[in-house]
């Protein structure tokens, strides 16, 4: 029998009867905050008040026997931060506990629980009292029975004695929000499932919502502004825990780092400035230590060369205002051409570090013009260049020593000394520069030659010639004008590169302060024999990458194979279980997410509760994969891979070298030879050395078949020579 609708009328409540219910709301809540309490637990309150004002705690230990006491003291921790702060001692929470047999009330361990994710981190603050609570709670919430009957919602004590043991820890926020994106949810709507409604208005709420300001992060364009930047730079925000040692700056750092290109954009280098400081400093200095020294090397590295622009601008700065301020009419008319020079050179992508250093009376010039939009760290000079500006130019096969006025341009084809561009030395002399600096310059390369040019009519073409004679080309048109380079060509045609670059051997380190000639030793690029010593290794992401090998067919990435091979082993897996497995950080996150919906979808699957397994496409595919036969190298290979090698980097043939003397080492092991973090051998492994290495099933790294001959005739081809 088919009924009609039933069409319900809407009820129009009367003034009165609503007036009634917000009366009866207001007195719930009344309720709701005073359960509990009584004249007696009041009286107590104020006699621990007493207390904390008069510091006399005798007796306490006694009073602590009592259930209303603990009641009213963790109250008092929750709900009164003043008089909390002066009642919280590690010894004190030991007397509760103990005074407190055999466990603790269910109030007093929600109270003790709430404050725990009201202060969380800021616990540390007194003596390591974060870890002492964490552990109370695990062992009073195991004491704890399980509830007879359960209501319409969760219970939180029952969900910490279920959950606790990952939600308590430090990384228990980004844990947290793993799950939460796991499942799809907002992170209030989690807190409230799980019962934890309330425990969210602290310290471990905010670390929660950090890490959701690194995922709007993530999803900004290079370069854009949004007002979670603003958020981020708070103390109270970058300074949050989020894994181990590194804090929620930390990670909003490499993020940013990690997706800008070449060209940071102005609000996001001054974000990473404003929040870590300008990364130029010694390594000693406590801003290094604390901000840039987690990042690894690679990204300090790729934000100094940022700062290379920013280095130019300054030097050009203070350029122009001296020959403005000196009324130098000759010093006014070259400058455009300095200008352009400097600029054309960071244009071609020549330069890769630079170091500016201003005399006292440069360096107020510049802030006096610049004011607040100086951020960047430069080194001091004596009183002799008080009015100088002077530019250190690493441009690779060639080096530059540039000053603002009265001071030549040194062109070198070897770094002409390591304390040149050592952030542990900030002070600088005339006689350094033009007297020690081509000295040592001479004795480590004694067979190299050097040019000091004065700024005059024909400078240019003198630096040119210079670097052309030692086999070095240059595009001159983007470092002259128009007029200049159409005066040039007539007069004297584009420079003739003579013979080969002359092949230069890297200085030994030295200390930052020595003043003594380096030593020349192998290690140089293209000296395949360099430096044979241990050094880094590659990520655990191609520990499983290298069990899925590469069917033929398919362009999967190494993370692709890595998730694969990882579900192969751990079916029903979280995506946070698998950026653990492959230690990765909050982009690997991300990158695993963007894999498993879109490029890898049909090889995976996901159950009722987000848990990730292969299809059955994906357990084909690896079959398939290891059926493949790995492709065969012949000697005609070695040709090419030997002039691969010779092109390669110090560091590059170090790492190569190292696991051709030690097959089947792992990374970490590696690393610990080099002195640098594990990703940096990983850089090198998934990027020039790419294909040269392969993985065993026990994740230890070697050189393959023909790069191991390959070193082997191009290391006999050096001791030839």
């Amino acid at each position: 029998m088919k009924l009609p609708p039933v069409h319900m009328p809407v009820a129009e409540w009367a003034p009165v009867v609503r007036e009634r219910w917000t009366v009866l709301v207001e007195k719930v809540t009344r309720m709701k905050a005073a359960s509990g309490k009584s004249d007696a637990f009041d009286a107590m309150l104020a006699r621990l008040r007493d207390m904390a004002s008069t510091g006399r705690f005798d007796g306490l230990p006694e009073l602590l026997k009592r259930r209303l006491t603990a009641r009213a003291l963790t109250w008092l921790w929750l709900n009164d931060e003043a008089m909390g702060r002066r009642l919280l001692s590690s010894r004190l929470l030991s007397v509760l506990v103990d005074a407190q047999q055999p466990r603790l009330t269910r109030i007093t361990l929600q109270q003790l629980a709430q404050f725990y994710f009201r202060r969380f981190d800021k616990l540390d603050e007194h003596d390591g009292l974060r870890k002492q609570l964490e552990q109370i709670l695990l062992q009073q919430l195991h004491l704890l029975p399980e509830p007879k009957v359960s209501g319409p919602q969760a219970d939180p004590l029952v969900t910490l004695k279920r959950d606790g043991h990952w939600l308590l820890p430090p990384d228990g926020p980004v844990q947290l929000v793993e799950r939460v994106r796991d499942s799809g949810h907002e992170l209030g709507e989690t807190f409230e499932v799980m019962g934890l409604q309330g425990f969210d208005d602290g310290r471990y709420g905010d670390i929660c919502r950090a890490h959701f300001y690194l995922e709007t992060l993530r999803g900004l364009s290079p370069g854009e502004y949004d007002p979670v930047l603003d958020e981020l730079q708070k103390p109270a925000v970058s300074k949050a825990p989020y894994e181990g040692e590194r804090r929620i700056g930390h990670i909003a750092l490499e993020i940013l780092i990690d997706r800008a290109g070449q060209e940071p954009g102005e609000i996001w280098q001054n974000f990473i400035l404003n929040l870590a400081g300008d990364p130029r400093i010694a390594s000693t200095a406590a801003n290094y230590r604390e901000w840039w020294q987690p990042l690894g090397e690679a990204r300090i590295q790729k934000v100094r060369g940022w700062l290379s622009k920013e280095d130019l601008r300054l030097f050009l700065q203070a350029v122009e205002q001296y020959g403005l301020e000196s009324g130098k009419e000759d010093l006014k008319r070259m400058f455009p051409a300095r200008k352009l020079f400097l600029e054309g050179l960071f244009a071609l992508g020549l330069i890769r570090h630079t170091r500016l250093m201003l005399g006292r009376n440069a360096k107020q010039s510049v802030k006096r013009i610049l004011g607040s939009e100086v951020k960047t760290s430069f080194a001091g000079m004596d009183s002799a260049m008080s009015d100088k500006a002077v530019i250190y130019l690493d441009c690779g096969h060639f080096h530059l020593v540039e000053g603002s006025h009265s001071f030549k341009i040194w062109v070198y084809l070897g770094q002409p000394g390591h304390w040149v561009k050592s952030y542990e030395r900030n002070q600088f002399s005339h006689f350094d520069l033009t007297t020690s600096l081509p000295n040592q310059y001479k004795a480590a390369y004694p067979s190299l030659p050097y040019e000091a040019v004065t700024h005059n009519g024909s400078w240019q073409r003198k630096v040119f010639d210079f670097l052309a004679d030692n086999g070095i080309a240059l595009d001159i048109e983007k470092l002259l004008s128009r007029s200049e380079y159409k005066a040039y060509l007539s007069k004297y045609g584009l420079p003739v590169v003579r013979g080969k670059k002359a092949r230069v051997e890297p200085l030994l380190q030295q200390s930052a302060k020595s003043d003594s000639a380096p030593v020349s030793q192998g290690g140089a690029t293209g000296s395949v024999s360099a430096h044979r010593m241990a050094e880094p290794r590659p990520p655990v992401v191609g520990a499983f990458a290298s069990e899925a090998p590469r069917a033929s067919g398919t362009a999967l990435t190494d993370t692709q194979l890595s998730i694969l091979a990882y579900l192969s082993k751990h079916p029903e897996s979280l995506m946070g279980d698998i950026r653990r497995a492959l230690e990765g950080d909050e982009a690997l996150f991300y990158e695993i997410q963007d894999a498993l919906r879109g490029s890898i979808s049909s090889y995976v699957q996901q159950n009722e509760v987000f848990q990730w397994s292969l299809s059955s496409k994906g357990e084909a595919l690896l079959r398939k994969a290891d059926l493949d036969p790995a492709p065969n190298t012949s000697d005609a290979d070695k040709l090419p891979l030997m002039a691969t090698l010779q092109h390669l980097g110090t560091f590059d043939l170090q790492v190569l070298w190292y696991f051709k003397n030690n097959p089947g080492d792992k990374v970490r092991h590696a690393a610990n030879v080099f002195g640098v973090e594990a990703r940096v051998i990983n850089q090198v492994l998934y990027g020039s050395l790419k294909g040269m290495c392969v993985q065993d099933k026990q994740f230890g790294w070697s050189v393959n078949e023909t790069t191991r001959l390959s070193l082997e005739a191009l290391d006999k081809q050096d001791r030839a020579e």
